[in-house]
């Protein structure tokens, strides 16, 4: 298992501003591997300081222009997709994410013979109960194609939501590919250890998920990001041997 940053904790500016100076320091501060949240030629870094490249993270309206995802990817080293809600971000109705199952499946199959993986991320909307007392996820969970599509389980959100994280993570193991890490403190990001996530037992459950490759930490986009994550970096080292 990988230990992982997601990108989305820097602006995109400031990212593009200063590629080798935010690769550079996330990867003296101990992360192995890179989440981006936009499309960036990565390889020239990742290659300098020895990151790995975990997965792209999009919304499913990047796959309408599958040819330039492909390229991105095979160009980067990148194997994964971690996609973001459903088509029409806003449109959180029950057909909505049925047609964003049935849309997810045909592009993942076109995607795997270029052996391209996608992992659904969670937020907390997807378990709110919309219509009929069915939740998203349920429609998710039943009409993804799990020979196509795993989850990228967001455990921030499945607390934020209510949802006890270490149930919920053995209850799916076997959906389950990719993981954020993420932790709040009266709602608001904060760095890992220092909220009421329990982190310390949600590692030591995903430690036994044997077909998860990528841990990922995610923080909301701050101006003390790389402070932000050195700590977190420093909670999973010291805290949990990881």
């Amino acid at each position: 298992m990988y230990l992982g940053v997601q990108l989305y904790a820097f602006e995109k500016e400031y990212v593009l501003s200063e590629p080798d100076y935010v690769f550079r320091h996330l990867a003296e501060i101990g992360y192995q591997a890179i989440e981006m949240p936009f499309l960036m030629d990565v390889h020239t870094y990742t290659k300098k300081y020895n990151l790995q490249y975990s997965a792209l993270h999009t919304g499913p309206d990047a796959l309408n222009d599958l040819p330039e995802i492909i390229s991105h990817l095979q160009s980067n080293d990148c194997q994964n997709l971690c996609i973001s809600g459903p088509l029409a971000w806003h449109d959180r109705s029950l057909s909505n994410f049925q047609k964003t199952c049935a849309f997810l499946n045909e592009k993942a199959e076109l995607l795997k013979s270029e052996g391209i993986k996608i992992h659904y991320h969670n937020h907390d909307f997807e378990f709110k109960c919309a219509e009929d007392e069915i939740s998203p996820f349920e429609i998710l969970l039943e009409q993804l194609d799990p020979s196509l599509i795993q989850f990228c389980v967001d455990t921030g959100w499945l607390h934020m939501i209510g949802l006890d994280p270490v149930t919920f993570l053995k209850q799916y193991r076997h959906r389950i590919s990719y993981a954020h890490l993420r932790d709040f403190l009266n709602g608001k990001s904060v760095a890992l250890g220092q909220g009421s996530v329990d982190v310390a037992s949600i590692v030591n459950e995903l430690n036994d998920n044997s077909s998860l490759e990528w841990l990922v930490v995610e923080h909301e986009p701050e101006d003390a990001a790389l402070e932000k994550l050195s700590v977190s970096r420093s909670y999973l080292k010291t805290e949990l041997s990881l």
